[in-house]
């Protein structure tokens, strides 16, 4: 046999057995079924982050005001801590004329987020994005933030929990963000400071993620 025909031949044996392998190893590996997507009403219920609640934009006022736990951010996500907006859409299209009408608008707010945890209740300084999107800019005192910016939050998270559903499309905006917060029990407090009737009828979510841990 010539020494050809034998490499030819080890080759075709090695192919197969590593085919055998792979075999195995999916037959070995579980299913893992995929997480059913919350209804409005469950996502709203949820208290652990990442978490959303349905909000109103177009009228002045209070529309977050609640306690949650905040756990260590996952694998695929980083120490930042997004407070901000989710708008959703079938169609890519119109979800982008809807982000251009939000950013438009701007949306001036206050927010603020306050640690429970400890002897007393602690404000925890917050940042917001630059119009530029480069910097990270302090927040002063009183949580006034001039609008909304694009950003992006970790979906993993979100999607591990049964906030991500594959049949829309989704856009991620942000009002402000915590710098490594330490996780624990927080209050948070999200207030619109003025009439945006643009915006009526016009469904979002009040979004509380981590980012994403770029590559």
């Amino acid at each position: 046999m010539s020494r050809t025909r034998r490499l030819l031949q080890f080759s075709a044996l090695t192919v197969a057995f590593a085919g055998l392998l792979s075999c195995g190893d999916r037959a070995s590996a579980p299913d893992v079924a995929p997480v059913p997507v919350l209804t409005e009403a469950e996502a709203n219920a949820r208290t652990t982050v990442p978490l959303t609640r349905s909000v109103s934009l177009e009228k002045p006022g209070v529309i977050a005001d609640f306690e949650f736990e905040l756990p260590p951010p996952g694998r695929t996500a980083v120490s930042e801590l997004v407070i901000g907006l989710r708008i959703e859409d079938a169609d890519s299209k119109v979800l982008m004329k809807r982000t251009d009408l939000i950013l438009s608008e701007r949306l001036p707010a206050e927010v603020r987020l306050i640690r429970l945890d400890g002897p007393a209740p602690a404000e925890v300084p917050l940042r917001r994005i630059s119009s530029n999107l480069r910097e990270r800019l302090p927040i002063e005192a009183d949580g006034r933030v001039p609008g909304a910016t694009t950003t992006s939050v970790d979906n993993g998270m979100l999607r591990d929990v049964g906030l991500v559903d594959d049949r829309v499309h989704y856009q991620d905006l942000e009002l402000a963000n915590a710098d490594a917060p330490a996780p624990g029990r927080y209050r948070i407090i999200v207030r619109l400071a003025e009439n945006r009737p643009a915006l009526t009828d016009r469904p979002a979510e009040l979004l509380v993620a981590y980012s994403y841990l770029a590559k």
